[in-house]
């Protein structure tokens, strides 16, 4: 059984981990931008170097507008809508 020491040592060290991510994040962040910026300063979508490729162009999908969907056809939204759970970890 988990103590409430071990815990509140568990939350520290995951409150630690989720600083170092947000940091990771920005860095990450801040290297993808560069490379974005390159391929479309330059107006190609996909650039092969030493260390991999680099791939960055639209993609175009469709999905159904759900919200739109019920207002207009709120009878058959009913038929098909189905209740789901989720459950939702947050640390504050």
């Amino acid at each position: 059984m988990t103590t409430k020491t071990e815990l509140n040592l568990t939350l520290k060290n995951l409150k630690e981990l989720y600083a170092k991510e947000a940091e990771l994040k920005q860095a990450i962040s801040n290297q993808e931008a560069v490379i974005k910026e390159y391929l479309t300063d330059n107006n190609i979508e996909s650039i092969t170097l030493d260390n991999g490729t680099a791939t960055w162009k639209a993609v175009f999908s469709k999905a159904l507008d759900m919200k739109a969907f019920r207002q207009s056809y709120e009878n058959i939204y009913q038929l098909f809508a189905v209740e789901k759970v989720t459950r939702r970890f947050k640390v504050a």
